[in-house]
């Protein structure tokens, strides 16, 4: 694209005075802005360009984060930063766009998704890069691209030791808290429709109010992926022992970083990180990092041993069990 119309310039201008620092209000109502304004151009040719080329001439990378997706991405109560296990990973990818491009000035401007909007957002041309802990399934393949798998994630129930729940049969008109409008919700309802089942869900925004509306008693269980559940359940301290897993999983889910379909460059570079990444060890080295707490480290399962031995982006169909 050559000069920066007015349009393209007021969008430079409203992501220019975003940072990770913003307060959650201000960084919702700029990703509000952003959207309609991508919406409101999406008939220029001129967003049509691709990834790279839009990064080089805005001097930024946008970075979808989510607010509460411990560890993978969430915002700092204390500092205000944003960080985690899949926004370690993009900043990664920022280093080697700034190497592409030869540009030691672009800056990262971290805008905040949700469980909701963050597929759209990435289709939407809102964000560059979704970072935060998105299962890689074929139906959301249909409408953004994903990068290597990042994690492998199964879904868990959490309950009270002393509740006597052993089974999902024991669960039954049970309260149980789920994130809203995620696949987790959807196995869920896809099992009471399998076994005749009938649960009473407690929706919320994220894992970390999952674990505590079960620590709170206003549910009787707490369903999400495992390795969102540790963290806060570490959090816990001594009372996390009052505490396990179901032995039964639901699911089995890759995690991957979402991206916009269509842009085999801007593809094959955040493939040639995540490959890199994988194979050099350092995404094991990551996983020590946000995956341990002075209670232990999370297990690496047998899914996860293997996308860290060997790189897919394929899209699966749930797992299901």
């Amino acid at each position: 694209m050559g000069g920066m119309d007015a349009a393209t310039h007021k969008r430079h201008v409203l992501f220019t005075h975003l940072s990770p620092c913003s307060s959650m209000s201000t960084s919702s109502k700029l990703r509000q802005w952003a959207l309609m304004a991508a919406l409101s151009l999406a008939a220029v040719p001129a967003l049509a360009q691709d990834t790279l080329s839009r990064i080089a001439s805005s001097g930024e990378l946008r970075l979808g984060h989510r607010e509460k997706s411990l560890p993978f991405s969430y915002k700092d109560s204390a500092s205000g930063k944003v960080q985690g296990y899949t926004v370690d990973i993009c900043l990664q990818i920022f280093e080697e766009i700034k190497k592409e491009l030869k540009r030691s000035d672009l800056r990262v401007n971290y805008l905040l998704v949700d469980g909701k909007n963050r597929i759209t957002d990435v289709k939407n041309n809102v964000v560059d890069l979704e970072c935060g802990g998105t299962a890689n399934t074929a139906a959301r393949q249909k409408e953004i691209s994903f990068s290597h798998h990042i994690f492998v994630a199964s879904s868990a129930f959490l309950v009270r030791k002393s509740s006597n729940i052993k089974t999902l049969d024991d669960l039954q008109g049970k309260k149980i808290a789920v994130q809203g409008k995620t696949t987790n919700e959807n196995l869920l309802r896809a099992n009471e429709r399998t076994f005749n089942r009938k649960f009473n869900y407690v929706l919320v925004e994220s894992t970390l109010d999952a674990v505590n509306a079960l620590a709170k008693g206003e549910a009787d269980a707490a369903f999400a992926d495992d390795a969102g559940i540790w963290i806060p359940l570490t959090r816990l301290g001594k009372s996390m022992d009052d505490y396990h897993f179901l032995e039964k999983r639901l699911s089995v889910e890759p995690y991957s970083i979402g991206l916009r379909k269509d842009d085999p460059k801007f593809k094959e570079l955040v493939d040639r990180v995540t490959r890199r990444m994988i194979q050099n060890g350092e995404m094991a080295a990551l996983y020590k990092k946000w995956f341990s707490s002075e209670q232990g480290t999370l297990p690496i399962s047998i899914f996860m041993k293997e996308a860290l031995r060997r790189p897919s982006d394929i899209g699966v169909e749930q797992i299901a069990f």
